[in-house]
């Protein structure tokens, strides 16, 4: 009998954790490794804003960064890109051009992810 009372539970679901919404970062700033010229002043910092639908749409030549369906892969479009850090940080192009390559690319990676697709895009 007791088998039967086992046997003819229903099944119990565990109740979920509440999901963190993490607050978006109005602005990424990244210290350099080597500083740069911007508006005749050193700079050892770049401030970056959030992007807008205006500052993609504003973009010549593609889109920011380039994603591989097949893979995953995410990786910049270095000259878009650059336009869309000069536009970002407020600084002119020459400043993103004299970049440390090191630098260029921590600030790239920093800024992908406001460019790839977010979770609510990816479920239809």
């Amino acid at each position: 009998m007791a088998d039967a009372a086992i046997n003819n539970r229903e099944p119990t679901v565990a109740a979920a954790a509440p999901v963190e919404t993490k607050e978006r970062s109005k602005e990424v700033i990244i210290k350099l490794v080597e500083p740069v010229q911007a508006h005749g002043e050193t700079v050892k910092e770049l401030k970056f804003r959030r992007p807008t639908g205006g500052d993609i749409m504003a973009l010549e030549g593609g889109y920011p960064i380039n994603i591989n369906w097949q893979t995953g892969q995410i990786t910049p479009n270095p000259p878009v890109m650059g336009m869309m850090m000069s536009t970002l940080a407020m600084v002119p192009t020459s400043t993103i051009k004299n970049l440390d390559a090191e630098d260029w690319s921590t600030c790239a990676h920093a800024l992908m992810g406001f460019f790839a697709p977010g979770a609510q895009a990816m479920q239809y």
